[in-house]
């Protein structure tokens, strides 16, 4: 074949829409993969978002986060927010488990922004709850397990009458012991029983209160000291009556959005005739 033959049929190639197109795509293509293979995503956040999680979680715990914890769950939160960037883009968030928690996501936006209470805010909601903060009473105990479930020996049935240590008691018979401090009757009823925790919280301090079965073996309390119920000062108690006090706040700002919601619907319900 002539080079004038080559180059005619070039010229001709040249000229075609289709060749024009295929050149402009693959252009595109190259662009476009260049593009996405260095630019960076960019991912903005508010700095209130990640203010009101840390305030989740501090009352969570009812305290303080430090420096450190701070730290650790704002990275938790820009990992999270990668992720649901990343899941949005695979069209995942068509699921009605997503749209649950999008409703909860929304109650949490209704209820406003972190707020905070007055000294006589505070003062007032302590007051009025003096009952939550008041104290149960409570006690020390030591507590001594005898694996056998049997009748005890004479010796041993007479050290506990005397109010001996548990490690003499367990010279006698095999066993364990442990302390168990500052107890309410609640705590021993959900230990034991209702029974038992009355019979321990009447019994003297130094004498021995038994037995009580298990498949451990037979328990035996022996009280070493008491408290009375008390009710701790608002300054010793200021950061827990704090947060309460912050959570029936939004409580009640977000039922008042809702309600207000509320009104702005007419819902009607397929399959049924009321409306509501």
């Amino acid at each position: 074949m002539s080079t004038d033959q080559n180059t005619s049929r070039l010229q001709s190639l040249l000229r075609e829409p289709t060749f024009h197109f295929f050149i402009m795509a693959l252009v595109i293509f190259a662009v476009y993969g260049i593009s996405s293979s260095t630019q960076e995503n960019v991912l903005e956040l508010d700095q209130r978002e990640i203010d009101a999680r840390l305030f989740m979680q501090e009352m969570a715990s009812g305290q303080a986060l430090n420096e450190e914890q701070r730290e650790y769950l704002t990275s938790a939160f820009v990992e999270e927010q990668i992720l649901v960037q990343e899941a949005l883009k695979m069209g995942l968030d068509n699921d009605a488990r997503i749209h649950d928690i999008l409703a909860q996501k929304m109650r949490h936006v209704l209820s406003g922004d972190v707020i905070q209470p007055s000294q006589e805010e505070l003062q007032t909601f302590y007051e009025s709850n003096l009952e939550r903060y008041r104290t149960l009473p409570s006690l020390d105990a030591n507590e001594i397990v005898f694996n056998t479930r049997e009748e005890l020996p004479v010796e041993v049935s007479n050290a506990l009458a005397s109010g001996a240590d548990a490690a003499r008691l367990l010279e006698f018979e095999a066993g364990n012991a442990d302390p168990l401090p500052n107890v309410n009757k609640l705590d021993l009823s959900n230990i034991f029983d209702d029974e038992f925790a009355e019979r321990v919280f009447i019994t003297e301090i130094g004498a021995w209160q038994g037995p009580f079965l298990s498949n451990r073996g037979q328990h035996w309390l022996q009280v070493t000291s008491r408290r009375a119920s008390r009710l701790p000062p608002l300054t010793e108690i200021r950061d827990r009556v704090r947060l309460e006090w912050i959570a029936a706040e939004e409580d009640l700002r977000l039922q008042t959005q809702i309600d207000r919601l509320w009104e702005q619907y007419s819902v009607r319900i397929s399959n049924a005739e009321a409306e509501h």
